[in-house]
């Protein structure tokens, strides 16, 4: 199921907008669920309280809250989902690199072109969405891996923090979740006998410890003396920059 949200400020316009997505959708044998957003503010908080899209479609001339002010915000708590930005005019455009643009639509729509920047999208979603699957309570239960922060382990049960802040759980040990995550497409990294922490959300390092980020707050989390060797290795291997040791 592919969640969508669509937020402009004319609910016409939305709702057209809503009726094209449906309608290429069915033409795709896509399972969809869309949301209207009227103002960006209403976008952000349904995220920031654990609310998770796929997609947005993001008119940038809102009140309240402009949907470049509205993007920055969901980035700080979901840094992959996809944004196709709408606007009226293009002088947002540099701004825009800020916030990972996928795609941009000027209006009036050009339904030919809002069509292959969509089926884009929905191949991009496809490519990139990996989740772990994990069983509770004789339950099958999964959550997209690029929106887990961690894995803790404790007491035999293994805790799934989320960017959300909320967390999962089930029983198990971190062995085997490492070994189950060795050739995903995340990146995770074992800093210490009861952390497995997802690399995208390292925000810097020193020798003891990590910093990672959750919504807007920052977390520090202890690397063991035994693997501090072993962390700083990878972390450079596979760091392009993003992560600074300090």
């Amino acid at each position: 199921m592919l969640k969508i949200a669509i937020c402009d400020d004319d609910l016409r316009f939305a709702g057209s907008l809503e009726t094209l997505v449906m309608a290429e959708n069915r033409e795709l044998g896509i399972r969809v669920e869309t949301e209207v957003f009227a103002d960006g503010k209403t976008l952000v908080e349904h995220i920031q309280a654990g609310e998770r899209y796929g997609l947005i479609f993001l008119d940038i001339e809102m009140k309240h809250v402009d949907g470049i002010s509205a993007a920055r915000l969901i980035r700080e708590t979901d840094r992959s989902v996809l944004f196709i930005y709408i606007s009226g005019y293009d002088s947002y455009l540099k701004e825009l690199f800020e916030v990972e643009p996928f795609r941009f639509l000027s209006k009036p729509l050009e339904k030919e072109l809002f069509c292959r920047y969509y089926k884009e999208a929905c191949q991009r979603i496809r490519e990139t969405e990996v989740f772990y699957q994990f069983t509770f309570n004789k339950e099958i239960r999964k959550v997209p891996l690029n929106n887990v922060v961690y894995f803790e382990s404790r007491n035999r049960v293994v805790y799934i923090v989320l960017s959300s802040g909320h967390s999962e759980y089930f029983y198990g040990k971190l062995n085997g979740v490492e070994k189950e995550l060795a050739d995903s497409r995340c990146y995770f990294l074992r800093i210490h006998q009861s952390f497995l922490v997802n690399y995208d959300y390292i925000k810097k390092m020193n020798y003891l410890n990590v910093t990672v980020y959750i919504g807007d707050r920052e977390l520090e989390l202890k690397i063991s003396e035994d693997r501090q060797k072993e962390v700083r290795r990878q972390l450079c291997e596979i760091a392009g920059g993003k992560a600074v040791i300090e």
